[in-house]
């Protein structure tokens, strides 16, 4: 907490290890919410003190403007005189939001129904490159319009800016842990906290959520509120009935009331709360929570958040996410590189291209008499860019039926490089022509017949290619991936499943930008080894001074915990368990052989990870086969990880009820205890807890290398070796590495680093799901001959600390089983 408190205060970057039961997470809070009261304090007394020296030379300045008239003084004290063009615009923007137009400038729009006027545009001005654009709405000037990404015009008076601290991690139910643990200290009472999630998460619209796909989820709520399904008001005044310039959203949960919606934002603030409790409140009060917890946003001390909402600017822009001057939390940093490339990745199918093509031509030919320039040209720009899209699955491929290219080379091979991808963007962006589009082409398609069924599942959704949004969406997402530097990622051409990918390389490119506004960066973990590829991609030029790292033991003592590197199994034989040699029947029978060893050893649960799901049922229909699947069922009940996520809850139940009536003097009396067969990368291997009984012995069959033949592995790995043998400022140019093949790559280059890291990350999850508080204890078993091979690169290195102070390398099985049996005793 110290350390904690010193990188908030002077600033930089932290790297914090905290192991599981540690009490990570307290820690995080106490340390980040005393730092922020402490701060606030500051301010207030650095504030007081300039309104004080403020008042004491006013006297002056008020004589001074003494002989000035009176309506001078008045207009001084409250601002100077607007801009000559400031207050038009805001009159055009008032007139905009009402819906009323302008008196003169009803245009005739023959043979346009009403159902399809509303999909009309805005007119659009393009003013050059760097002059930026210009919309006309309604025929009426109007400068930057305030909606929002929602295409919600609420004007709200603006909130003072505030010091705040951003709480980042990957799941909704990681950021519910930390609202419970901020319940347990003062600080839930004297600090505001606003929870952002998603729509599909926040929705209590049963309609919209019956949808089940996120993105149809997301544009069935903007479709609620971008005037289809709004109604005018009719009011009585004085007698006489007219129509109010108001328009109520067309979902019932948007009211128009903000009374109500500003008292639920209240509510929000208030006391902490995570998703859960945030939905269920606007159920009660049937209000949006969603849009309350952005109008808490700015108001709130702490703000909870996945990464995407603060990895993405856009995202970021949209939400009102302000990191200057900000402190930012990230847990589980361990898998930020790769939320990073995700989030700023691209992938777009054929058949999202034809779709996204299809939606963009039907619009622009019903409407294009009626487009201004502006938007003609960019509704072109579009159809072309996904026409030329569509011919990339033409060109030669390599022998596994991918092609690489450079950015830069892919735009010139499909001869796109006159094309002005951010000027494309920026249009898209301001003017939502999205959302018309595709609100057209869905008019259309429920017109002919065919609108998806709205209780489509996920898996429908996508195989049918997506609606017209989700293609839009993803049009516009590898659009926008193109303007990334040429250096920073590479186009992946698959011919066989016909899509097209960017994938991004340089993660640090864009982490940069939360490295440049904020005060304070933290990346905590319960496991951040091996940490120098995270520093890497990273933050390669952070200079050593802001960069602080820490790493807090476990609280367990070390003889509560043994780890064994095993080499041989129960017959002598060698643990070869490579991809090119596990799948042989002899090694399948070994590892059968030494769990049904290990079982015999220790109590209660036993949990053994292996590389792959495809390994994992090749082994489990051998051992079906040979017997030894009969053995283990002699020794523990037999679980297997299932594929699906609904059905873990149900196996882990089942797994927990079983350790209860496993003690070592029942062990010759039959099955005791569980044995959980899972899968490295799958749901069981992180954030699944294991402690006591449920775990008292984890095995790792194997090392989960991942696949050394993936072209976007082997690109990684080039641009990694290529930035390290230059200075990060020289690090631009990496064209000449892209091919198909795979490059010979040296064994101490840091891209085969990052290649063992990928390994060693993985296996340090897996172990982790083991000791979880102080009286906790467990043995570790690393199955492989690799494990115990010698030499500097020897992976047990990149194990944790705390696990490496219990490790022992067994001459054998027999020395590891009597360890383990001593140890088992002992405990």
């Amino acid at each position: 907490m110290q350390h904690l408190y010193s990188v908030l205060q002077t600033g930089g970057v932290g790297l914090l290890e905290s192991p599981t039961g540690t009490g990570k997470t307290l820690s995080l809070i106490c340390s980040t919410l005393q730092w922020l009261e402490d701060r606030n304090k500051a301010d207030a007394q650095e504030a007081l003190a300039a309104s004080t020296s403020q008042e004491s030379c006013c006297g002056t300045g008020c004589e001074a403007d003494s002989d000035l008239p009176d309506w001078m003084r008045s207009r001084g004290a409250f601002g100077a005189l607007h801009p000559s063009g400031e207050a038009p615009a805001k009159g055009a923007k008032q007139l905009a939001r009402s819906g009323a137009r302008p008196p003169g400038l009803q245009e005739e729009r023959q043979g346009i129904s009403k159902e399809e006027a509303e999909f009309l545009l805005d007119e659009w001005e393009s003013e050059g490159e760097d002059c930026g654009s210009k919309r006309k709405a309604n025929g009426y000037a109007s400068i930057d319009s305030s909606s929002d990404e929602d295409g919600t015009d609420t004007e709200e008076e603006e909130t003072p800016k505030r010091r705040q601290v951003y709480f980042c991690s990957r799941t909704h139910s990681q950021l519910s842990q930390f609202v419970s643990e901020l319940h347990r200290t003062p600080f839930a009472a004297s600090f505001s906290v606003a929870t952002v999630a998603s729509r599909k998460a926040l929705c209590i619209n049963d309609s919209v959520q019956r949808l089940g796909n996120a993105t149809r989820i997301n544009e069935k709520c903007l479709d609620l509120q971008s005037g289809k399904g709004r109604k005018k008001v009719v009011t009585e005044a004085q007698g006489n009935t007219k129509a109010s310039s108001k328009s109520h959203s067309g979902c019932p949960f948007r009211k128009a009331n903000m009374t109500s919606q500003r008292q639920l934002k209240d509510t929000v603030l208030a006391m902490p709360m995570d998703v859960e409790d945030m939905a269920r409140l606007g159920r009660r009060k049937e209000l949006c929570p969603y849009y309350a917890a952005r109008a808490a946003l700015p108001e709130a001390d702490l703000v909870l958040l996945p990464y995407p909402a603060l990895l993405l600017k856009e995202t970021r822009e949209s939400l009102g996410v302000r990191l200057e001057g900000n402190v930012v939390v990230v847990d589980e940093a361990h898998n930020l590189v790769d939320a990073v490339n995700n989030v700023h990745s691209a992938l777009i199918t054929a058949q999202q291209l034809a779709t996204a093509h299809s939606a963009l031509e039907s619009y622009y030919q019903r409407f294009r008499a009626l487009l201004a320039p502006g938007n003609s040209k960019h509704i072109q720009t579009l159809m072309c860019l996904a026409s030329t899209l569509q011919k990339c699955w033409n060109r030669p491929s390599g022998a596994a039926g991918t092609r690489l290219d450079t950015v830069n080379d892919f735009l010139f091979s499909m001869e796109l490089d006159n094309m002005n991808f951010f000027r494309l963007i920026r249009y898209i962006k301001e003017s939502k022509v999205l959302v018309k589009i595709a609100g057209y082409a869905d008019a259309t398609s429920a017109r002919a017949g065919d609108e998806v069924t709205p209780n489509a599942t996920d898996g429908q959704t996508q195989s049918d290619g997506g609606s017209g949004m989700s293609s839009l969406h993803a049009l516009v997402g590898l659009a926008s991936a193109l303007n990334n530097a040429d250096a920073d990622g590479r186009i992946i051409v698959d011919t066989a499943a016909k899509t097209l990918k960017f994938v991004l390389l340089n993660a640090g490119a864009h982490f940069v930008q939360v490295l440049a506004s904020a005060h304070a960066v933290v990346l905590a973990s319960g496991t951040l080894a091996p940490v120098s590829s995270l520093k890497q991609q990273l933050f390669p030029g952070l200079p050593a001074t802001q960069l602080h790292q820490f790493s807090c033991g476990h609280v367990v003592p070390k003889e509560r915990l043994l780890a064994v590197a095993l080499g041989r199994g129960p017959t002598g034989a060698t643990l070869d368990l490579r991809h090119e040699q596990r799948a042989q029947s002899s090694s399948m029978d070994e590892i059968g052989t030494l769990l049904t060893n290990i079982c015999q050893a220790v109590p209660q649960g036993v949990v053994a990870f292996f590389p792959s799901f495809a390994y994992a049922d090749a082994v489990y229909a051998h051992w079906q086969s040979s017997g030894a699947l009969a053995a283990l069922r002699s020794k523990k009940h037999v679980f297997r990880e299932p594929r699906s996520s609904v059905e873990v809850e149900a196996v882990l139940r089942q797994v927990s009820s079983l350790y209860h009536i496993a003690h070592l003097a029942q062990m010759e009396k039959g099955p005791s205890g569980a044995l959980l067969l899972c899968v490295v990368g799958g749901k069981m291997s992180e954030g699944i807890n294991f402690a006591d009984g449920m775990g008292r012995c984890v095995v790792m069959v194997g090392m989960p290398f991942p696949n050394p033949t993936d072209p976007e592995l082997c690109e990684r790995m080039r641009f990694m070796d290529t930035c390290a043998a230059s200075t990060p400022a020289a690090c631009t140019d990496t064209s000449s590495a892209a091919g198909d093949g795979v490059a010979p790559i040296s064994a101490s280059s840091p891209g085969r680093e990052y290649f063992e890291d990928l390994c060693m990350k993985a296996v340090n999850q897996c172990i982790g799901r083991v000791i979880r508080h102080r009286g906790d204890w467990a043995a570790i078993l690393l199955a492989d001959v690799r494990w115990t091979a010698g030499g500097a690169n020897k992976p047990l290195r990149k194990l944790p600390g705390w696990i490496q102070e219990s490790l022992v390398v067994a001459s054998g099985f027999g020395d590891a089983y009597s360890r383990i049996r001593r140890f088992v005793r002992s405990m």
